[in-house]
């Protein structure tokens, strides 16, 4: 691939990129390989969820619909699937009893951790050849975009809510 592309270029090669990554890692085989290891059994949106959980938690579940922009019926039905893996507890909200607390249990803080070592094993390998130059910027750089792709995403959603 050319260093000469131009910014409409830039796009389409990112698009077709991140679409390849997609597709690769919604593989059943390759799903396993990142986030099944030694019987972790989470999927990317368990992940997502249980860091989520983990970092902010004990948090109200009506937060936890929030932050992932849907209903809280399907933020409890998500929740619910990681209780019953033993991955996270609800309880009462001593300040308010209608409200649920979600926390992540010791058994759900391992599993995120065995989810991580395993994907981070994975992407090692797969840039394993590269040079310790390549490796850091394409590491900057996703993390940079990132970043920058959380800005927009977060400004839509205030943008819709406000509406």
């Amino acid at each position: 691939m050319s260093e000469d592309l131009g910014p409409d270029d830039a796009g389409a090669v990112i698009e077709a990129s991140l679409a390849t990554v997609l597709r690769w890692s919604s593989r059943a085989d390759n799903r396993r390989t990142l986030h099944d290891a030694d019987g972790a059994a989470l999927t990317s949106t368990d992940a997502w969820l249980l860091d989520y959980v983990l970092s902010a938690g004990p948090i109200r579940m009506s937060a936890v619909a929030g932050w992932m922009s849907v209903d809280k019926s399907t933020a409890t039905a998500e929740v619910r699937r990681l209780e019953q893996g033993g991955l996270v507890e609800r309880v009462t909200d001593p300040s308010d009893r209608r409200a649920v607390l979600v926390s992540a249990t010791e058994e759900g803080r391992i599993a995120l951790d065995r989810h991580r070592e395993a994907a981070q094993q994975v992407y090692n390998t797969l840039v394993g050849k590269w040079s310790e130059r390549d490796r850091t910027e394409l590491a900057r750089l996703l993390s940079r975009f990132v970043d920058e792709f959380s800005w927009v995403s977060d400004a839509v959603s205030q943008h819709n809510a406000s509406r």
